[in-house]
């Protein structure tokens, strides 16, 4: 009798630690997103009450630097299982908004009022010239001609972030209602603008970052000579990382394009089955 009574006194024990621990990762995670969409929101309303964007690195930096690199703890929060994003998924998009901010707004300070078009960018990386800009869609043509800047980037981090820490937030706080209808289909349909908007405004600010880097070789990691007779240059680094987006940035938008189906689609199965 007593293994049983030390038996169930185990599981009581057991299952009360597990209720604890899930409980205060909850509230943890809880005050995580709340905080963040804060932060985040206070970076889209002073970027959105600037008007010239040569200004906006300025106005926002000191809470751009806290609320960016904060995200560094979802790589964290999927590694160790607290969330059920992918992990290299998540890594990915951590890791190239963290080397925007930091490689090169922060280390670059020219890029901070640099205002490119981003067709002529794509055009000067991938085929030596100008992109060319003869297509028959005059808002396509448009589109290509657009200027990007530290405004346009802090524009798309700042709502997709407002608006996804929402989200989280909703959805932990009322976990069988769900977040408000409203956020789940801005979570779902604004990156179709603001993912390309934000991944031209970082091509294009690392784009102009390497001209800079080149003359304060701030991002040279190795300099010849060394014993291993290998040199990492800064604006190399600069061109493989605007490189992997060839093949990163459509893994990222076809996994949202899958979910947003998976959710704005089933909830639309489910109103026909009702209404039937």
């Amino acid at each position: 009798t007593k293994r049983k009574s030390n038996t169930v006194y185990n599981t009581k024990d057991t299952t009360m630690a597990k209720t604890t621990a899930s409980a205060a990762v909850k509230y943890y995670l809880l005050a995580y997103n709340l905080i963040l969409a804060i932060l985040w929101l206070q970076v889209l309303v002073e970027t959105i009450k600037t008007r010239h964007f040569a200004n906006v690195y300025e106005k926002t930096s000191p809470i751009l630097m806290i609320a960016q690199t904060a995200a560094v703890m979802e790589i964290a929060h999927a590694f160790f299982g607290l969330v059920k994003s992918p992990v290299l998924l998540t890594f990915l998009q951590v890791f190239s908004r963290i080397w925007t901010f930091w490689a090169v707004l922060v280390m670059t300070p020219e890029t901070r009022k640099a205002n490119l078009d981003f067709a002529d960018v794509i055009g000067k990386v991938v085929k030596g010239g100008k992109w060319p800009l003869n297509s028959s869609s005059s808002f396509l043509s448009h589109v290509l001609k657009m200027g990007v800047n530290v405004k346009t980037l802090c524009i798309a981090w700042g709502i997709t972030e407002v608006v996804r820490y929402s989200f989280y937030f909703f959805k932990l706080l009322s976990p069988k209602s769900g977040p408000p209808k409203v956020l789940v289909w801005l979570r779902y349909s604004l990156f179709l603008v603001l993912y390309p908007l934000g991944v031209a405004s970082e091509n294009a600010l690392a784009y102009a970052s390497i001209g800079p880097l080149g003359k304060s070789k701030k991002l040279d990691v190795l300099q010849m000579p060394n014993a291993m007779n290998v040199s990492l240059h800064g604006p190399t680094l600069m061109k493989v990382f605007m490189s992997c987006y060839m093949w990163g940035w459509p893994l990222l938008f076809s996994y949202m394009l899958k979910q947003r189906g998976k959710v704005l689609g089933g909830a639309a199965s489910l109103r026909k089955r009702k209404t039937r």
